[in-house]
């Protein structure tokens, strides 16, 4: 069921221009409360969007938990909480254009990427802020990991919950933020406490069962590009393709990074297939509370 929500009644006429034809059964609704979402359980919920939330709409959509996808219909950009903006579709309507308006609500309706997105907090918004949603496999390129590193210094970061497998020891050279307990070396280097590439299936079973565990829900792993010296694609397609399940069965952050050159493009293809990828302009941080 996906709830319309309409105050005031003032937008039915655009509300059934934009679903009727669309086939999927919706109910409009005049007043959103905690017991209408109780007794409906929509697995969307859609609200016009014409000036600023009354704040009972405003305190139901900050609950940290929110088991329906929030879709927020506006004429033009208004502005609105950090954490509903972030946790929510919006689509920009164009009341001259309704075919153009109803492509856009179809493309919200069946995102993927923020519908996964369950838990709203600081945590989980200063993610989504820049980029990065749960249950989502995203790759990057090598030239972001510094950007991901700086994501880190953060006070919405919660380090217990990370596991980053490099080739670089970043437990060495940030260890206010790495440990035995979140950072995976792997290197050809000899020694304690190092992963060696050689073992591809001791490293990517170490990394799902993190996972699996619910020891790891933000995992970074930037050690493609090594262990393709080591052992044929395929065999490390598959690992990924392991670690990959696991994010996408704990509803767990992962970003991949892979190198274009490290690989044949019918290769880049098959590794990236079914990815987002992350390409960070810049870091935001959340607004600061008073």
């Amino acid at each position: 069921m996906i709830l319309v929500y309409d105050k005031g009644g003032k937008h039915e006429e655009i509300c059934n221009t934009l679903m009727n034809p669309t086939g999927v059964e919706y109910k409009l609704i005049l007043d959103f409360t905690e017991s209408v979402l109780e007794k409906e359980k929509p697995t969307s919920v859609m609200i016009y969007v014409d000036g600023k939330l009354e704040k009972p709409v405003e305190e139901l959509l900050l609950k940290e938990r929110r088991d329906y996808l929030l879709i927020l219909l506006m004429e033009k950009d208004i502005e609105i909480n950090e954490k509903i903006r972030y946790s929510s579709e919006i689509v920009f309507l164009d009341l001259l254009d309704m075919n153009e308006s109803r492509k856009r609500l179809r493309k919200a309706l069946t995102s993927h990427i923020v519908r996964k997105l369950k838990t709203i907090n600081d945590f989980t918004i200063y993610l989504a802020k820049n980029g990065i949603y749960p249950g989502t496999i995203f790759f990057t390129k090598p030239e972001n990991t510094q950007a991901f590193m700086s994501l880190l210094l953060s006070v919405n970061i919660d380090r217990k919950k990370l596991l980053i497998a490099s080739r670089f020891n970043f437990a060495l050279e940030m260890p206010e933020i790495f440990n035995d307990d979140n950072f995976v070396w792997v290197t050809d280097s000899i020694g304690a406490q190092r992963n060696r590439p050689v073992n591809l299936s001791f490293i990517s079973d170490t990394i799902v069962k993190r996972m699996l565990e619910g020891r790891s829900s933000v995992v970074f792993v930037d050690v493609f590009d090594l262990l393709i010296v080591y052992h044929e694609f395929f065999e490390v397609a598959r690992a990924f393709e392991q670690i990959k399940s696991a994010a996408i069965e704990k509803n767990s952050y992962l970003i991949l990074v892979f190198s274009d050159n490290a690989m044949d493009s019918i290769q880049f293809g098959q590794i990236t297939r079914f990815c987002q990828e992350w390409q960070p302009e810049s870091i935001e941080d959340l607004e600061l509370r008073g």
